[in-house]
């Protein structure tokens, strides 16, 4: 969280101390910053990352055991796919649709047995599969255009499909927490600043969640879901043409999902950061 606060930081101090740019910027130097009045924007992003947390999925009396997803269960690297299309309403203003498809897999020895939703699990070599994929819909609007900057809010809902499952043995056992899941407001912020004719630098810090909330459903009781997002990046953008930019840089993730009731206890926690690279085509 504390890389989260830095961005949210620079954010602020850039967009205060950045001087003005001289106005006749170029058209390429625009297209990277400044919204067109109207088309379609079309992204692709991977990302390759170091992640850390835990899963736990308790069932009746057992409560399960806290599986470290790196030292635990061997998962060493995460890799993510993320496209987006967002719709130019004005030149201010547009509806972006975003899909995240995020790989998490790895195998270790477990050692003494650990319970993962009622059933036991080792010791011996336990393979784990927790990928998930996240859709989010987000309503965007350019917020400031001076100072040589251009600051874009946006607000919208995700949701998030998560079916952690673990294999010993021949034997699979897992837990749908999309069974439970809410659509989830999230907030963020994006700060670019042209640096020349093809160059700006990016800023992104963004998240939502919800408190301990009733999810509607019933399993062994009333299930009370909790659940935290939270994301920041900053990249260099190039554009390669007026249509076509390139974004590089690093990111963070935070996500966190609980799932209580009198027969179960569920928890999810992923820490990752990493590299990223994609690229943004405008029509």
């Amino acid at each position: 969280m504390s890389c989260l606060l830095a961005t949210a930081m620079l954010v602020l101090v850039l967009g205060v101390t950045w001087p003005t740019v001289a106005a006749g910027q170029s058209p390429l130097e625009e297209s990277l910053t400044r919204p067109a009045a109207s088309g379609f924007e079309v992204s692709l992003t991977t990302r390759l990352g170091m992640p850390s947390g835990y899963v736990r999925v308790g069932e009746g009396p057992l409560r399960g055991t806290r599986l470290r997803l790196h030292e635990d269960l061997g998962i060493d690297v995460s890799e993510t796919v993320e496209a987006s299309v967002a719709l130019r309403l004005t030149q201010r203003d547009a509806l972006r649709a975003t899909y995240l498809y995020s790989f998490l897999e790895g195998g270790a020895r477990v050692d003494p047995t650990a319970s993962f939703n009622g059933d036991g699990f080792g010791p011996g070599h336990v393979h784990v599969n927790a990928d998930f994929y996240r859709v989010s819909l987000d309503y965007e609007r350019l917020l400031m255009s001076d100072y040589g900057g251009f600051l874009t809010g946006s607000a919208g809902l995700t949701y998030v499909h998560l079916d952690p499952k673990l294999t010993w043995r021949g034997h699979t056992s897992h837990e749908d927490f999309s069974r439970q899941e809410l659509p989830v407001p999230i907030v963020g912020l994006r700060f670019d600043i042209p640096m020349g004719p093809r160059f700006a630098a990016r800023a992104t810090v963004g998240g939502g969640g919800l408190p301990r909330v009733d999810s509607g459903r019933k399993e062994g009781g009333t299930v009370y879901l909790q659940q935290i997002h939270a994301d920041a990046g900053l990249s260099v953008l190039y554009a390669i043409s007026r249509a076509l930019q390139l974004d590089v840089g690093y990111h963070v993730t935070y996500f966190f999902q609980r799932e209580k009731s009198h027969a179960e206890d569920n928890a999810f926690e992923l820490y990752d950061n990493g590299v990223h690279a994609g690229l943004t085509f405008r029509f």
